[in-house]
């Protein structure tokens, strides 16, 4: 295919596993931001979404222990924790009013010391005390442990953290769906399935999600286009999705880095590659790609809307998932992010954790 047809077939959903794969092959990187950033203009103009946003990992201890993961901890060692419900209230109270925080990420690990009790009254809390919040919650490992241990299916166990509180559901766990890399990234046989069956569950009933892939590891560009097709076939099926970000794996102290498997970061030219083409594959069907602003910096932030994404992601408060790698990612507050896309020409745009517009800058 020429620019055109690519720019053509992308908006109609038209391009098929082996194109994608044939954009990591064979196209050039400069050519996939033109017609990336084509596609981006034809969806969403000059407009560029940010979300005030909160992070809280409030636990750290997990039972699954991913080869990719240094943020995990068993629990017996000195600075695992969990946090009890009020100190997640009072973590949030930090930054609620003072930065106006419209959306809460809160995802730890697979926690066997926690109970279905915990986050249904977790969640309750939260809306009773930040009602403007909508929380973005819990990976599907999370989610289909929680379950497990509480003997009812994932719809069930949906429908009572809906009912308490929770809005949607964040793209974690994702990774490669290849059943070949999550050997080697150490998640347990059949994940994939259960992320794509989790996530597919909560579209059916009406709770929206986000999608993510994990890339720069063990995986080829097969994996990679396999990922995304996926991805678009259960997003034609019910058009849950809000949106997708590509992220590169931070191999600093985990075992992928200890067994010499991964031994650096991927650059910012394959940052940009999986931007671009993550843009191109989708198209209008999901609509919203999320720059990699946190594991790359402001500038590549920049570089990777230039490139097809069209939502910045969100303001960052005391993270501490990437930290743990060793990479120090710092704060980033509303104006910073205003800045950051003015100076490459595009109109800031607030949204809520649902993507509906809340200032236009």
């Amino acid at each position: 295919m020429d620019l055109e047809d690519l720019v053509t077939a992308s908006l109609r959903g038209e391009l098929k596993l082996e194109d994608v794969e044939y954009l990591y092959d064979e196209v050039d990187t400069p050519t996939l931001s033109e017609i990336a950033s084509r596609v981006s203009d034809e969806i969403s103009g000059n407009r560029v979404s940010f979300v005030s946003n909160l992070i809280l990992n409030y636990t750290n201890i997990c039972n699954v222990r991913c080869n990719f993961c240094a943020f995990y901890r068993t629990g017996k060692e000195s600075d695992s924790y969990t946090f009890s419900i009020d100190r997640v209230i009072e973590e949030i109270e930090k930054y609620y009013d003072k930065y106006g925080i419209t959306q809460l990420l809160i995802q730890g690990g697979v926690n066997p010391s926690l109970d279905i009790g915990y986050y249904l009254e977790l969640f309750k809390r939260i809306k009773e005390e930040f009602p403007r919040i909508g929380i973005n919650g819990l990976s599907t490992s999370e989610i289909s442990f929680i379950a497990k241990k509480a003997r009812i299916t994932v719809e069930e166990l949906l429908k009572q953290l809906r009912d308490s509180g929770l809005e949607t559901i964040p793209g974690a766990g994702a990774e490669i769906f290849h059943e070949d890399v999550r050997k080697i990234l150490g998640r347990p046989k059949g994940s994939e399935i259960e992320w794509i069956n989790v996530m597919e569950t909560a579209h059916r009933i009406g709770i929206k999600s986000t999608a993510t892939m994990m890339f720069g590891h063990v995986e080829n560009s097969y994996h990679r286009a396999d990922h995304l097709h996926r991805i678009l076939s259960l997003q034609k099926k019910y058009h849950g999705f809000l949106s997708f970000t590509p992220w590169n794996f931070e191999p600093g102290k985990t075992k992928l880095e200890e067994s010499g498997l991964v031994k650096f970061r991927s650059g910012g030219d394959e940052v940009i590659r999986n931007i671009a083409i993550s843009r191109i594959a989708f198209g209008r069907e999901l609509p919203i790609v999320q720059s990699s602003w946190l594991t790359n910096g402001i500038q590549m932030g920049q570089l990777s809307v230039l490139s097809g994404a069209n939502d910045w992601g969100g303001t960052i408060y005391d993270e501490k998932v990437i930290p743990a790698t060793g990479k120090d990612v710092g704060n980033l507050g509303r104006e910073i992010i205003i800045d950051a896309l003015r100076e490459i020409g595009k109109v800031p745009v607030e949204r809520d954790n649902l993507y509906r517009t809340v200032k236009v800058y």
